[in-house]
């Protein structure tokens, strides 16, 4: 994989975009199979729209420009295998003058089948507005700003009262963690406010999971919604996260989504991503391809996988104290804490079966490698 030159220099954010990209594609393809039963209309939300350091003059390095090209794909995909109508919108908020007039510019020139509804102003301001344009349709909702400030959680939660909303929140993590400690009273209020917290205060000293589980917790409550996860996008030439992206829906698929495109970006791209920066960064080329070394250098998703293969069964026989369960009530609680695919979750808790540690109704056939939805498990030995 070659990182396009508009991205050198920020590859960070082509992590995050290339995830945004896989993500939103298949939520597109998978919310538009409703309109086998009708016309339907799916909407793209991104309320800190930009454009921000974009490089290219097609805004192809932009939110802008894969929020609607993905929704153009699903539109036309649909369209050509069974002919079904589905009518893309997509909603673009920005509050700054100059990115708000090349955003405007770009929509005005593009030629394409999304109708577009540009806002200019803080994100807060319209979310009423946002609301009445999306009704009770399927939308996906793309909160990215620049900090932390403007993205306040009550902001979100109108836009996911609904069914069919999924939302993906870029936490700036470096700029979190640079400042959650601060005592001066206005970052304290911006704090509370980031992480939907009404009367109480950011507790003090939380290190990067805590803070994250924090946020996760809250997104749940504050938007009514059902499941929430995350992941860490790294810096591409220091070992730091730089960003920290979290689902929410409503759905437990949203998490199998979300953890098959981890898998795709962050175990397997964000290896070649990050040697492409170091070897432009160092002031000697490698002797090698950044596919040769990328093995070397990126680990970080190889030691939480295989972490998180290891905690399977203790999380499984945590889960199922209480008596037994059905697959499909256990695997999205697992699957929300731990960075696998919904398929390495379930061979994982297969193998727990084929070594006597489970019991699963009816008995699955010899053929059988994973779990089915409705298999009932339990615990063949209980703890004491």
């Amino acid at each position: 994989m070659k990182v396009p030159p508009e991205y050198h220099g920020r590859e960070q954010s082509f992590l995050k975009h290339r995830f945004l990209t896989e993500y939103l594609r298949s939520w597109a393809h998978k919310l538009g199979s409703r309109a086998r039963s009708g016309p339907q209309r799916l909407w793209y939300v991104d309320v800190f729209a930009g454009p921000w350091s974009s490089a290219d003059a097609e805004l192809r390095d932009t939110s802008i420009y894969i929020g609607l090209q993905a929704l153009e794909e699903a539109a036309q995909t649909w369209r050509d295998t069974e002919g079904v109508n589905i009518k893309p919108g997509a909603i673009f908020v920005e509050k700054d003058r100059r990115a708000f007039a090349r955003l405007q510019d770009f929509l005005r020139q593009r030629q394409g089948i999304v109708e577009t509804h540009p806002f200019m102003g803080e994100f807060g301001h319209h979310v009423d507005g946002i609301q009445r344009l999306i009704g009770s349709d399927p939308a996906f909702v793309f909160v990215d700003p620049t900090g932390f400030k403007g993205a306040q959680m009550q902001f979100i939660a109108p836009l996911m009262k609904r069914r069919h909303r999924d939302v993906l929140v870029n936490v700036m993590f470096n700029h979190v963690n640079r400042w959650k400690d601060d005592p001066r009273q206005f970052l304290r209020e911006q704090m509370r406010a980031f992480f939907g917290l009404e009367d109480s205060d950011l507790p003090v000293g939380l290190e990067e999971p805590e803070l994250l589980r924090l946020y996760r917790r809250q997104l749940k409550l504050t938007c009514d919604i059902e499941w929430a996860a995350d992941i860490g996008v790294p810096h591409p030439t220091i070992d730091r996260t730089w960003f920290r992206l979290v689902v929410g829906g409503k759905h437990p698929k949203v998490l199998e989504v979300f953890r098959d495109a981890e898998r795709k970006v962050m175990g397997i791209e964000a290896a070649v991503v990050r040697e492409e920066a170091r070897v432009r960064s160092a002031a000697q080329p490698s002797l090698f391809s950044a596919e040769e070394t990328a093995g070397a250098q990126e680990q970080r998703y190889t030691r939480q996988r295989d972490e998180d293969l290891d905690r399977v069964r203790t999380m499984l026989r945590e889960r199922l104290g209480d008596g037994e369960l059905t697959w499909q009530q256990i695997w999205p609680v697992l699957l929300e804490d731990l960075h696998l695919t919904l398929r390495e979750l379930s061979r994982a808790c297969f193998s727990a079966y084929k070594a006597g540690e489970l019991l699963v109704s009816p008995t699955p056939g010899p053929k059988r490698r994973t779990l089915l939805e409705a298999d009932l498990i339990s615990l063949a030995v209980r703890d004491p």
